[in-house]
């Protein structure tokens, strides 16, 4: 177990910290909360590589020296790319050093206490700062709740800049000991959670008002935990498309897209005929999954991810296959086979962040595949798209005809990249 966030010795913190996806930012509003969990920014580090050279330098001073170490490297990497900062070295290195150490440790805790809450049920709040104690979080220490308690989704340390606090895991003997000492014979009650309206970022480039509990800063009214634990229900990284935007490129500056995949040589039988009957379709879908009109298969794609292939994926809401033959549709119809390749041997896979309009407020994630393909014996270059989602998959293939420029055709393929690429052939 963990003894001390900045000697962040085991593994679950360090893996916490290894997955982060590192993005520039003109601020530190530009992502928010849970997002943070996701990726490694630094406000107002908007170059790539800076932000590279700065999440690489906490991970070494982590390992070796702690905060001195990454202290020393700071004023290297800042002149290195002229970096115009906030704050003195000093007190700027100590809260970037700090604030991803410290969620990384609590991620980490989180994890291990979630993998034996059968055991450990509780969570304990200890405030553990002695030098100005914040007075809410000082009325907190002390405080047993369940695990799955609603109130730690908003409190679970670090619950604001520098905040030292700490949660800890209790068996059930652990904490009736601890009530006893308190008069109680069960758990506390939540406190009651009061919010307010605050603006933040005022003077950078994406100011907004944001509805935080009292006595938790803003930004921190999460759990950095969790949300690593469930990244499919995170918003999608906003802020790294107002950098792009900003930039006037469509990629990161140390991103190059790849090369346009070589086509699949598919012969003009693998389409299937025009006025082929849906359900005929369907069935050869499923066949090459192993899977039949009656009975599903489970499919893992080249990225480890499972997904159930049944014939719901192409019945509408009254468990009809009529819409696949509506106009619009028909050359879907006619491409199912090269969908299904698609799926079991992609180009490329990636993964983009979309707006869950079932449950508002709330992003799923979407899966892309993405495999171009040239018809035998013709010029004849097309690509299939296919994308799985939380309501099911939606896919399209398009034939562009002859196309003779390479550019064209990278243009037109560059055009289906969208999101993170986790997967390329």
């Amino acid at each position: 177990m963990a003894t001390s966030p900045d000697s962040l010795t085991f593994s679950e913190a360090i893996d916490f910290y290894r997955q982060k996806i590192r993005l520039p930012s003109s601020g530190w509003t530009d992502i928010w909360q849970e997002q943070h969990s996701q990726a490694f920014v630094v406000a107002g580090a908007a170059k790539d590589a800076l932000v590279e050279d700065l999440y690489n330098a906490i991970r070494q001073a982590k390992e070796a020296g702690g905060f001195a170490e990454f202290q020393k490297a700071f004023p290297q990497i800042v002149g290195k790319y002229g970096w115009a900062h906030n704050g003195t070295p000093g007190w700027r290195s100590k809260i970037i050093y700090d604030t991803n150490v410290t969620q990384a440790y609590h991620a980490g805790r989180e994890k291990q206490m979630q993998a034996v809450k059968h055991l450990r049920p509780y969570g304990l709040y200890r405030h553990t700062s002695t030098e100005h104690p914040r007075l809410h979080h000082l009325a907190w220490n002390g405080l047993i709740l369940p695990l799955d308690d609603p109130w730690w989704d908003t409190h679970s340390p670090q619950n604001g800049w520098r905040c030292k606090c700490k949660k800890y895991s209790l068996s059930r003997v652990e904490a009736e000991r601890e009530w006893k000492k308190k008069g109680r014979s069960g758990p506390d009650e939540a406190p009651a959670i009061e919010w307010e309206e605050r603006v933040v970022g005022k003077n950078g480039s994406n100011p907004r008002t944001v509805r935080v509990p009292k006595g938790v800063d803003p930004g921190f009214a999460y759990s950095p935990g969790k949300a690593w634990l469930e990244p499919n229900t995170l918003p999608p990284l906003q802020g790294y498309d107002a950098v792009l935007k900003e930039r006037k490129t469509p990629w990161p500056t140390s991103f190059t897209p790849p090369a346009l995949p070589a086509p699949t040589v598919v012969p003009r039988a693998a389409l299937l005929p025009a006025g082929t009957p849906p359900e005929v379709a369907v069935t050869d879908f499923l066949d090459v999954f192993g899977a039949t009109m009656d009975q599903g298969a489970a499919f893992t794609d080249a990225t480890g991810s499972t997904l159930a292939i049944t014939k719901a994926l192409f019945q509408d809401g009254a468990g009809d296959f009529k819409w696949l033959a509506a106009p619009g549709k028909v050359r879907r119809l006619e491409s199912i086979n090269l969908l299904a390749m698609t799926l079991i041997e992609p180009d490329e896979i990636w993964w983009a962040w979309v707006p869950d309009h079932q449950e508002k407020g709330d992003w799923r994630l979407k899966r892309r595949y993405l495999k171009a393909f040239q018809i035998e014996g013709t010029d004849e270059y097309g690509y299939a798209v296919f994308e799985w989602g939380s309501t099911g998959w939606t896919g399209a293939t398009t034939f562009m005809g002859t196309q003779k420029s390479p550019e064209d055709r990278a243009a037109y393929f560059d055009k289906q990249r969208m999101g993170r690429l986790v997967f390329k052939k």
